[in-house]
């Protein structure tokens, strides 16, 4: 019978307890797990699912559990239940309940015996074990100030790391790295063939520039596992009609955001660091989306520094990167966009006029991958286009 071929497996278990040395109990540990496996695959016709009618089920019960949720034969085990990847389900051809769930207990409770024993062992590194580094809040709030942030910093993120203010220039040099270099381990610059042909046409860049043409660049992220790396950096270079402080105030000042974003509903300063530090909440309705839109971005402007190792250190910089949180309840359930990573670099090149370098870095639930390229550069352009002419004098 069924319990016959039980007991005698469990007698090769007893001895194997009773003469298994102490270093060899491991072994024998999982020797025994094993044979109870393989009894339970020996006298079991189907695992739980099966509805043979000359078999009564007995159920599942989860070798990985501390509990053991035996279920009776006239319970149905509904295909919503979750078991773990140690869950076995038996049916046994008998008649008799209380042998079956005997049976079934003897087995389980090895299992449990085995894995209280592991759990009052001291823990201690082993090959398959890898110890977890503790960030402290200064190491996160630095990783999320590189020019690609890394996607455990940003699943971490609470919105508060940039209250560190060594946090917020770090986060501006990431800025003014990526305005001023061809490219790195983080991102790699081709000129938009449009603007390959303007620079052949015009044979340098100021020439092209002085035209009032607006060069653009695309980046190629060039690392993985950082938020954003199937998205293109956009960069452009332009020359703006105002000066550089001029063009600063003007990002910075939420009541004048519709000037050069068309698509904004309104934008609101919902936390002020400092006076040239906040966090902002932008309400956008894009063409391309069926609802409201909603980004929440820290904004930081600050004039250059010679120590920013420019050619020209005189003008601005401003960074914008995507902040958790600080959106009303009422605003709540609607998409967002997020500002991975946004800089304006601002130079002045003579009276009411400045060199804006830009690059953006954005991602948007409501625009496809493969647009995200040829929208990009169009939204960068159009910018550009839109501060030139609130800067027209009005007829």
């Amino acid at each position: 019978s069924i319990l016959s071929t039980f007991l005698f497996f469990q007698y090769i278990l007893f001895l194997v307890d009773k003469y298994s040395c102490p270093r060899k109990v491991h072994f024998f540990s999982d020797m025994k797990i094993s044979i109870a496996l393989l009894l339970l695959q020996t006298i079991s016709i189907s695992l739980a699912g099966r509805r043979d009618p000359s078999f009564s089920s007995f159920g599942r019960f989860d070798l990985s559990s501390d509990r053991l949720p035996f279920r009776r034969s006239d319970q149905r085990i509904s295909a919503d239940d979750v078991y773990s990847d140690f869950s076995f389900g038996i049916e046994l051809p008998t008649t008799d309940q209380d042998d079956r769930i005997q049976a079934i207990r003897l087995v389980a409770l090895k299992m449990r015996r085995r894995k209280e024993k592991k759990a009052k062992e001291p823990a201690g590194p082993t090959s398959t074990t890898t110890a977890t580094a503790v960030v402290s809040d200064k190491e996160h709030a630095m990783q999320l100030s590189q020019p690609l942030i890394p996607q455990e910093a940003w699943d971490a993120t609470t919105g508060t790391e940039f209250e560190d203010l060594d946090a917020v220039e770090a986060l501006t040099k990431s800025g003014l790295h990526l305005c001023t270099t061809q490219g790195d381990d983080n991102v790699q610059w081709k000129p938009h063939p449009s603007t390959a042909k303007l620079l052949e046409e015009h044979g340098d860049k100021m020439s092209a520039l002085e035209d009032g043409n607006v060069l653009v660049y695309v980046g190629k992220v060039q690392k993985e596992g950082v938020v954003g790396s199937n998205l293109p950096m956009i960069k452009t270079e332009s020359i703006l009609p105002l000066s550089a402080k001029d063009m600063a105030e003007l990002l910075m000042d939420s009541s004048r955001v519709k000037i050069y974003n068309k698509m904004s509903l309104g934008r609101k300063d919902v936390h002020i660091l400092n006076e040239n530090t906040r966090v902002v909440r932008n309400l956008t309705k894009p063409p391309v989306a069926k609802s409201k839109m909603v980004s929440v971005t820290l904004m930081h402007s600050r004039p250059l520094e010679e120590q920013d190792q420019l050619s020209n250190s005189d003008g601005y910089v401003i960074v914008s990167r995507a902040v958790p949180g600080k959106v009303e309840e009422d605003l709540a359930d609607l998409p967002r966009n997020d500002i991975l990573m946004g800089v304006n670099l601002l130079q002045d090149i003579g009276p009411g006029r400045c060199f804006m370098t830009a690059v953006t870095h954005v991602y948007s639930p409501a625009l496809p991958t493969m647009l995200a390229r040829s929208m990009g550069v169009t939204s960068a352009v159009n910018f550009v286009r839109d501060i030139r002419e609130s800067c027209q004098p009005s007829n």
